[in-house]
């Protein structure tokens, strides 16, 4: 099925869509630490004293934070990895159907491609509606 022979054109887009994916997931994933990292901590949970649980230090607001935010982006990077690593030219409109079925690139943008791809893609995305 993937086994397409792109043009030259078609490998170009399917390069620029993939780093179209990219940069729109990497946007949405700082919004998302952004609003994190922007969250207030209150005032009380601030003005906690020092305690212990079982022999161990409870964590405090701001380590509570950083670690959200770390394990957010330790998983991000791994989602990240599996898109897009190693993606060269004889993966990628494989990379190309994991964008568009996931809704990261559009219909409008699919539309750019030539006909034998296109409809590929197309074809693929129905089957798994």
């Amino acid at each position: 099925m993937w086994n397409t022979n792109l043009t030259k054109a078609d490998k170009r887009l399917c390069r620029e869509l993939i780093h179209k994916g990219l940069e729109r997931e990497c946007e949405e994933f700082v919004k998302q630490i952004q609003k994190i990292a922007d969250k207030p901590i209150p005032l009380a949970e601030l003005n906690e004293p020092y305690r212990e649980e079982n022999g161990r230090s409870v964590e405090g607001p701001w380590h509570k934070k950083y670690i959200k935010l770390y394990m957010k982006t330790v998983k991000f990077d791994k989602h990240i990895a599996r898109r897009y690593d190693g993606l060269s030219g004889g993966h990628y409109l494989e990379g190309v159907f994991d964008l568009y079925l996931h809704d990261i690139i559009s219909d409008e943008e699919i539309a750019r491609f030539s006909e034998e791809p296109r409809e590929i893609l197309i074809r693929m995305k129905e089957s798994y509606s």
